[in-house]
């Protein structure tokens, strides 16, 4: 089987789209299971030949690219891994792929290349057609056998058919002596670019079946799950102990809403809070709906750290009760979702306003109320520093000054500023880090009668306030 430059340059970078696609998506902790590991094993090794073949072409190289075939057999043992979710034949499988791999590159070097009799491409064409008839009956007993990877499996079963039936072409093209040469080379040529699109296919099929692996993880574990938390445990300290030693980061809460468990996995998760009597709204900075049975929150940790998280929602049985459980689920640090929590999702009332600044305090984001507030007085109300504007609004200097200085060396500064068309406005800054250690701020501002401040004489944040 001859396999062209241009198409072998077309499957190596086609490979590479593929891969750097799928890294978004591989577990950002712990290590990957059994059949994700067979399978990058498997697109690794079906690079050997092709990219031997684009290095030889350009460096000018000759001679006989057969034994890298043997990358071909491993990859082709590889994928039979990552579709029995194991090493086929146990701990003997990877001294016996090494010898078969060697076998090959050795048994292509010494043989002739082409000629009558077994030559180095017929021995070539014989193994991998074995090896692809034995993988592709491996991913079709295992897909009767796993519901979720079923049509993934089914493909990959498909593809290692359809290659077993080209090997085995091309193993009649070779030994049929009696066939031209000028005829054979181009049915050998469209073998190969036929082989390299079947590879191709088989990339994707396995990345599909990452996939699907990590949902019946994710769904066994929930099994997992309400299986422990439906049992009859009388003693809840017991029942709170083997919970919390579970592999995952799952809170349960009661009927009421109140937390009651968090395994250890979700305790580091959330920074090691204080759980007792909190709902999900106390332990959260913000939450918001993202679709059925899922929430989004923004996590405020214990070193100000920010955080979002997603929460799967379901049901278990604990204690005698129906109970939530929540399997908390980190994302990728985004500050447009932390806009999207903090301030453009919320609904707050007329005399309030929230926003967010960058680490020099100038606006970022501002909420509705800022603007109703603002734009009597300025036309510019979303940009500049958050200072200047306090000082349009009102004359006590010396106050926005304090607040300034306080927020510079606090993480938490407080105010109450006496506006020029009169009433208050209280201020409150709260400081908060991203993943990186990049410092942005929180504020929020209620508009505060100014008849009931000097009643209380304190700041008032009612639903009494003036907007």
């Amino acid at each position: 089987m001859s396999v062209g430059v241009g198409h072998a340059l077309f499957f190596v970078l086609a490979s590479v789209v593929l891969a750097l696609l799928a890294l978004p998506a591989l577990p950002r902790e712990g290590r990957p299971g059994v059949a994700e590991g067979f399978g990058w094993l498997a697109m690794a090794a079906g690079l050997c030949h092709p990219l031997a073949v684009v290095v030889a072409d350009g460096y000018g190289l000759a001679g006989d690219l057969t034994p890298f075939l043997a990358g071909d057999l491993v990859a082709v043992a590889a994928l039979a891994g990552a579709a029995a979710n194991r090493a086929p034949g146990g701990r003997g499988f990877a001294p016996l792929l090494l010898v078969a791999a060697s076998a090959l590159a050795a048994g292509t070097q010494a043989l002739p290349a082409t000629g009558p009799g077994i030559s180095g491409a017929l021995l070539a064409s014989v193994l991998l057609c074995v090896a692809l008839i034995g993988a592709g009956a491996e991913c079709a007993r295992h897909a009767r056998l796993f519901r979720e990877s079923t049509r993934a499996l089914a493909v990959l079963a498909l593809a290692c058919g359809a290659a077993a039936l080209l090997w085995l072409v091309a193993a009649l093209l070779l030994a049929g002596a009696a066939a031209p040469a000028a005829s054979t080379v181009p049915l050998l040529e469209g073998a190969g670019m036929l082989w390299l699109l079947l590879k191709l296919a088989m990339s994707a099929a396995l990345l599909q079946l990452f996939a699907a692996r990590r949902g019946e993880r994710d769904e066994r574990l929930q099994r997992a799950l309400v299986s422990a938390a439906n049992e009859a445990v009388h003693d809840l300290r017991v029942l709170a102990q083997a919970f919390y030693q579970m592999p995952a980061r799952a809170l349960v809460a009661g009927r009421d809403g109140q937390l009651l468990f968090a395994t250890a996995e979700a305790r580091r998760q959330l920074g090691y809070p204080d759980l007792s009597g909190r709902t999900l709204e106390d332990l959260f900075v913000a939450v918001q709906p993202a679709g059925n049975q899922r929430v989004r929150a923004l996590l405020e940790r214990q070193d100000r750290q920010a955080q979002l998280l997603q929460i799967r929602m379901g049901t278990v049985e604990c204690g005698g009760q129906s109970c939530h459980l929540l399997l908390l689920e980190p994302q990728a640090f985004d500050f447009s979702g932390v806009r999207d929590l903090l301030v453009d999702s919320r609904h707050d009332d007329a005399h309030e306003a929230t926003g967010l600044l960058d680490h020099h305090f100038a606006l970022v984001a501002m909420a509705d109320g800022w603007f109703r507030l603002m734009e009597p007085l300025d036309r510019y109300a979303g940009s500049g520093l958050f200072w200047d504007k306090l000082r349009i609004l009102s004359a006590g200097d010396s106050e926005i000054s304090h607040l300034e200085s306080t927020a510079a060396s606090a993480p938490e500064a407080d105010g109450w500023l006496r506006m020029r068309n009169g009433g208050g406005l209280s201020v409150s800054l709260r400081r908060l880090l991203t993943p990186e250690q990049k410092t942005f701020y929180r504020v929020r501002l209620v508009l505060v009668d100014e008849a009931r401040h000097a009643v209380a004489g304190v700041p008032c944040a009612d639903d009494g306030g003036r907007a």
